[in-house]
């Protein structure tokens, strides 16, 4: 039945946009600037081959209203809120604060207060050096359905030519108790050496040791790209990749990240006994599959995350076909392999495939 509503829903406001002029997205009256974006995902996943007792099937509805307002491009309001309503065996919903914050710029300063999202980390599907990041999740990089939330925090910047320095506090007494977060302290120092976009990271995190790091990315010619960072957290975390894309825009991208097996970078699903832990990630995607009609509509993509000690595996596909500039669908396919004492092999099911619509204004 939520399934069903969800459609209707989705396609009325699909006849309302086709029917009338779409209302702009960016207004300005007098020294006020306003921009708002609405989207929202239906989204079913099935689940076959169960090993453990999970729900066959679980649908999502999820509602992302975004909304900002600018006052002379110095003070700024912004919030980006979603409403998820999940059923399954049962029913429940929740409201996400993915950001909510003010900040006030001011010359080569800048000041904000709030939940926010930054991204400290070079990688796509792992970080060691995003200490304020949305916690990455290599099986999906992307963060597919919008969910990630940011840290409340205050931060400061500072940026004068090719310096930029950055200080931060975070809070974690409104996240999630599964976030593992604590209270965190960090400084970041950004610039540019001989083309490379380096960044010094230190601080320390409530109830722990302090840690140091750095990240760099770095831009050869049209169509490679390589970034990395190493970190210093009671033992060394290092990640290194690059990007390669081909003239016909079919991008590669690869990533090999060792973490140590401490409690901050430990997955759920790893032994706290077994030792440093090896990864590989390897993307292949295409947008827009071939430039002409009845091609251009489609994006396609597969990657697959590895671990290479217990030598297990996800593999995912994703395709996603246009329909106009509003609306969308899309299929997503998981896969994992290896033992059932494995991380990714000890997942409950043998393929998950989700199946959706999205609607973007």
């Amino acid at each position: 039945m939520i399934r069903i509503i969800a459609i209707s829903f989705l396609l009325a406001l699909g006849f309302i946009v086709r029917a009338q002029e779409p209302a702009p997205a960016f207004a300005s009256v007098s020294n006020y600037n306003f921009h708002y974006v609405f989207s929202a995902i239906d989204d079913a996943t099935f689940y076959a081959d169960r090993s453990a007792p999970i729900s066959a099937a679980i649908n999502q509805l999820l509602v992302e209203p975004k909304a900002t307002l600018k006052y002379k491009d110095r003070l700024t309001f912004s919030s980006n809120l979603v409403g998820v309503v999940v059923a399954s065996s049962d029913t429940y919903s929740r409201l996400k604060v993915r950001e909510s914050y003010v900040g006030l710029s001011d010359g080569e300063f800048d000041f904000l207060a709030g939940r926010r999202i930054v991204r400290w980390g070079t990688g796509y599907a792992f970080t060691a050096a995003g200490v304020l990041d949305p916690p990455r999740i290599p099986t999906d990089p992307s963060d597919r359905l919008n969910v990630f939330e940011g840290r409340d925090m205050v931060k400061g910047d500072w940026v004068h030519g090719r310096h930029a320095f950055t200080m931060a506090w975070s809070s974690a007494e409104l996240a999630p108790a599964v976030a593992h977060q604590f209270d965190t302290t960090a400084f970041r120092y950004n610039v540019l050496v001989r083309a490379f976009d380096t960044a010094l990271i230190a601080g320390d995190d409530r109830r722990a040791d302090p840690f140091g790091g750095l990240t760099f990315t770095r831009v050869l010619g049209q169509a490679w790209e390589i970034h990395g960072e190493a970190v210093w957290r009671e033992q060394a975390a290092v990640l290194l990749g690059g990007k390669f894309t081909t003239h016909s825009g079919i991008s590669f991208i690869g990533e090999f990240y060792t973490p140590p097996n401490i409690p901050y970078y430990r997955d759920m699903t790893v032994s706290p006994l077994v030792g440093r832990q090896h990864y590989a990630f390897l993307n292949l995607a295409k947008n827009r599959l071939r430039e002409r009609p009845g091609w251009k509509q489609w994006d396609l993509g597969a990657y697959a995350v590895a671990n290479l000690d217990d030598r297990s595996t996800t593999t995912v596909v994703d395709v996603n076909r246009w329909f106009d500039r509003h609306f969308s669908a899309y299929a997503h396919v998981q896969i994992p392999q290896g033992s059932k004492t494995s991380e990714y092999g000890a997942s409950p099911y043998g393929t998950a495939t989700s199946v959706g619509i999205r609607f973007q204004l």
